[in-house]
């Protein structure tokens, strides 16, 4: 392809990625349920291989290995791809189970960005090097800072190796001006010490680290769940540390828990580089709030699991499928009676139960309420 006609299909693609965004505001004025636009975020993957059996993941059972036939998902692909700008490439897996190689030549192909995360084993340095320029976001699922507690939770991690790799992804990164995250499952193993995790994170090279709840699917959830085997202001006290240690050290911080302690925690400027796919997350992201208690994920994002099950957010709960876009059609899911149904009870704030109380659909509340800023939560107790 000449850089003339490359650079006419990338503006051809800019236009696109911009009208489906005007098309969304028009879906949500009229209260549309039967939609125009499309989504702008797609999670989907050719497997759901993943190198590791962490215990806080379903992969822990070891599931069979699921692949998507042949073809689908290269044509899911090409449809999201006329009007789509961030594909993460997970199925509750590792997305470099794939061929990196074949991921680039995807995002090349069709102007795509990638959101990518990865439990670091596979992201050695001449991965990171030949994906960085096309990172929209790197997320480095880790758990913990302590040698015995990760080799044993994410099994059959190497400590060295994943310190080296992260070092070297971090600081790529940072140089690069892409977006980073370090993932954190609040479990029963390293709640005591998420005020060391941050020291940990910020030697590292970490700008930004994410507080995850821990989701009840596997056999061993329920004794690795801090709600259920402490008490409440215990679990607060030791997040309250993480929000202290978080201020002194200026990383940013987000708290997907419950209320009162969930929220973002901003402590230092994380401006990414400049292209399309920052420009639309950056109007998404003032869209969730013009539009808060409708959730952003539901307006603009589309998980597809490799058997071709739909879901309408990253959490992928059973009770919100959509229907299967390799029997259905890819169209017909997005617009489907189930997607309709979710539509119509997102605009009138009658929320199925899996979305009641979640992150996602909160987190744009507190900003509006805050006017556009960031929330805070109050100051931490000594």
């Amino acid at each position: 392809m000449s850089e003339t006609t490359r650079y006419a299909s990338l503006r051809n693609k800019i236009d696109n990625e911009v009208l489906n965004f005007v098309r969304l505001q028009q879906d949500l004025a009229e209260r549309r349920l039967v939609w125009e636009s499309r989504p702008s975020y797609l999670e989907f993957s050719f497997n759901t291989a993943c190198n590791l059996r962490c215990v806080m993941c379903h992969q822990s059972e070891n599931p069979p290995v699921v692949k998507a036939p042949e073809g689908r998902g290269e044509a899911l692909l090409a449809w999201f791809g006329e009007h789509g700008t961030v594909w993460t490439p997970s199925a509750t897996s590792e997305p470099l189970a794939n061929d990196p190689a074949k991921l680039l030549a995807f995002c090349e192909q069709h102007h795509l960005f990638l959101e990518l995360i990865t439990n670091v084993m596979l992201l050695k340095p001449e991965v990171i090097d030949k994906l960085l320029p096309r990172i929209q976001r790197l997320t480095l699922s880790i758990d913990s800072h302590e040698r015995e507690v990760i080799e044993r939770v994410r099994r059959p991690v190497k400590y060295d190796v994943l310190v080296q790799h992260a070092r070297y992804a971090l600081a790529r990164c940072n140089e690069a001006s892409v977006a980073t995250n370090v993932h954190i499952v609040l479990m029963m193993d390293n709640v005591r010490v998420l005020g060391d995790f941050i020291d940990w994170a910020a030697e590292l090279g970490a700008r930004d680290v994410t507080l995850l709840d821990m989701l009840d699917n596997t056999p061993q959830a329920a004794q690795m769940s801090v709600w259920r085997n402490l008490p409440a202001e215990t679990v607060h006290e030791h997040i309250r540390r993480m929000i202290e240690r978080a201020r002194v050290r200026g990383l940013n911080l987000t708290l997907e828990i419950p209320a009162p302690l969930g929220g973002r925690y901003d402590h230092q400027p994380n401006i990414p580089r400049a292209h399309s796919a920052a420009v639309i997350e950056k109007l998404h992201d003032v869209n969730a709030r013009a539009h808060a208690g409708f959730c952003p994920m539901v307006s603009n994002y589309l998980k597809v699991e490799p058997d071709g099950t739909a879901y309408p957010c990253c959490r992928a709960p059973r009770e919100l499928i959509l229907g299967n876009v390799w029997k259905d059609g890819i169209d017909a899911v997005w617009n489907g009676a189930p997607m309709q149904e979710l539509r119509k009870r997102m605009f009138s704030g009658d929320l199925p139960k899996p979305c009641v109380g979640c992150y996602v659909v909160e987190a744009p509340k507190w900003d509006a309420e805050a006017r556009g800023f960031t929330k805070r939560a109050p100051k931490p107790t000594s």
